[in-house]
């Protein structure tokens, strides 16, 4: 008999025949209505999982009285990058049910969106288009449109970028930027110095980052000690001619340091895809800033049509060598098989298709 899965993340026909395979599916929620918040809170989501085995969840919230209280829960596949960000793993641990997620689903949107905005500060693509929109081009506005490219074109040839955070879309993001023939630079205080050495990637420290970049993208994950970690310090320190991009999480970065700086023109322009509470409503300050000066995105950079593909077929993975027994691939509960209450949780299930 095949185990139970709740699965409320992104549907997708394709993937549903294929996890069909293996388990038996139970749709809900997010799955079945694709609509922004529709999440369960703790009591309905206890009841979902009534006789489901496994989860696969995208934004509900496991916490620690949702573990408690689903008895039959075994295992949690997550189709996030940062499952703690819906999912108590320290309460999962000691619970005894892994939490498996899709490392890297959003490695390469996020790295080519951010290539993407680098290039449109680079070049004044959005201005050059609008302006030709509204006037058409001619013999009359033909140079003054080209005095626009040549005064504020900045050929990304030979320019540094600073990465702060070389996790896996930083390392992505750095290829694309070797490629145009740019120097990289990059903070992580995790990595020992010269870990990036065959990859001509100098490891520096954050500040003189800020010195010498001439564009600074924020990959970083967010912890307890890094909030605020661009703050107005940092701004101080850059170039005036530095672009500046968040497409990570807003509170890597002090906002009103950032409108400071481009207030004050300690720096040229920046990008944000990341906000707290997850909306710009109208009226932030953030539109006080000139279009040419700030580009604004809807947290987007990790979406793209291959997504759900990448994040399923990791999933996939995931699930198939824990039902195997292979291993307990993507772990974010490390050492969750050495807990005592594993044996009456994951460990029914790890492994059972071999059994």
């Amino acid at each position: 008999m095949k185990p139970t899965m709740l699965w409320t993340a992104d549907y997708s026909p394709e993937w549903e025949k294929k996890f069909s395979e293996i388990v038996d599916v139970k749709r809900a929620g997010f799955n079945v209505h694709n609509r922004a918040n529709d999440y369960f809170n703790e009591d309905e989501l206890i009841e979902q999982l009534k006789g489901c085995r496994i989860f696969f969840d995208a934004y509900d919230k496991v916490t620690e009285k949702v573990l408690k209280n689903s008895p039959d829960l075994e295992l949690i596949l997550s189709v996030r990058d940062g499952p703690e960000e819906s999912i108590d793993l320290k309460a999962a641990k000691s619970a005894g049910v892994p939490v498996l997620n899709s490392a890297g689903r959003c490695t390469v949107s996020v790295a080519e969106f951010t290539f993407a905005l680098m290039i449109n500060m680079a070049a004044p693509i959005f201005e050059l288009s609008a302006d030709m929109r509204q006037d058409g081009w001619d013999k009359n506005n033909q140079q003054a449109l080209r005095n626009i490219v040549t005064s504020k074109s900045k050929e990304l040839f030979g320019k540094t970028l600073g990465i702060v955070g070389m996790g896996r879309n930083g390392r992505r993001l750095a290829t694309y930027a070797r490629a145009f023939d740019m120097k990289v630079v990059a903070y992580d205080p995790f990595l020992p110095k010269d870990a990036l050495a065959e990859q001509k990637i100098e490891l520096v420290g954050l500040n003189e980052l800020c010195k010498i970049s001439d564009y600074i993208s924020v990959l970083a994950r967010v912890t307890p000690e890094n909030h605020n970690l661009i703050d107005a310090e940092q701004f101080a320190l850059m170039k005036p001619d530095c672009g500046f991009i968040n497409t990570a999480r807003a509170a890597l970065v002090n906002k009103e340091a950032l409108l400071d700086a481009l207030k004050t023109g300690k720096i040229r322009m920046a990008a944000v895809d990341v906000y707290e509470g997850e909306g710009c409503p109208k009226g932030d300050p953030y539109y006080d800033i000139p279009a040419e000066k700030l580009i604004l995105t809807n947290h987007c950079a990790g979406f793209s049509n291959e997504r759900i593909d990448h994040q399923y077929s990791i999933g996939m993975e995931n699930l198939e060598k824990f039902l195997s027994g292979t291993e307990i691939h993507n772990n974010c509960t490390r050492g969750v098989e050495n807990e005592e209450a594993f044996k009456e949780r994951g460990g029914k299930l790890f492994g059972i298709n071999k059994r």
